[in-house]
């Protein structure tokens, strides 16, 4: 789960003596929406495929270092810390630092999204329920006791969409009769915001990863 285990060895390095339009060469072969530019090591930010397009091509990146974005995780960070750094810079690379703060390579969002479907949220059949419960209400143990009293298994739970109200969770469940589960929520005062449906893995990995986005925004 440690971020460095999840970094791309086939990316180029982009350095702040580079023409801008390698910058943009280099964005378009590997489609990303950011590259980081490099200088004696380090990481001096990232230029924004965005800004590449109207700039003059045979100009130097040195040229635009105003123009950086500054995000980038340290080697210590795990996977989910870079679900937050996607989101919040709109981005599809992030470039990972020592302690030292040298540049050490970058993480791809499509690496993480592989990573991500090989966990049991993912892997393992199962139905999916939406509930909502006040947060104030929220307990994990709750949940738990309620599913497992039903002869079933929790193999995932994402909480999303959570404000100073009221939480939506997200749960995987392994169960035969998952009808009695949903009964035994609405008891407890707990709202199904979406009855059930079955494992479509293609159609919802880039969904729960979102969802993923959005959990580790909170």
């Amino acid at each position: 789960m440690i971020i460095t285990n999840y970094i791309s060895n086939d990316v180029l390095t982009l350095y702040e003596n580079d023409s801008v339009a390698r910058a943009e060469q280099l964005m378009i072969d590997l489609g990303v929406s950011h590259y980081p530019v490099i200088s004696k090591g380090r990481v001096k930010g990232n230029i924004g495929l965005n800004i590449i397009r109207d700039l003059d091509k045979s100009e130097s990146l040195k040229d635009h270092l105003l123009d950086l974005e500054q995000f980038y995780l340290l080697d210590s960070a795990i996977l989910f810390d870079s679900l937050r750094v996607f989101s919040e810079n709109e981005t599809n690379i992030i470039p990972i630092l020592s302690y030292q703060e040298k540049f050490l390579g970058v993480v791809l969002e499509e690496t993480v999204i592989d990573e991500l479907a090989s966990f049991q949220f993912t892997t393992e059949y199962g139905v999916y329920m939406i509930i909502t419960t006040p947060i104030k209400k929220y307990s994990t143990s709750e949940i738990a006791n309620i599913v497992e009293s039903n002869n079933g298994r929790i193999l995932g739970m994402l909480l999303v969409n959570t404000d100073e109200d009221s939480t939506q969770i997200v749960l995987k469940i392994s169960a035969e009769n998952i009808s009695s589960i949903g009964d035994t929520f609405e008891r407890f005062g707990y709202q199904i915001s979406n009855k059930y449906f079955e494992d479509s893995k293609q159609e919802l990995l880039k969904e729960r990863f979102d969802q993923l986005q959005k959990f580790m925004e909170v």
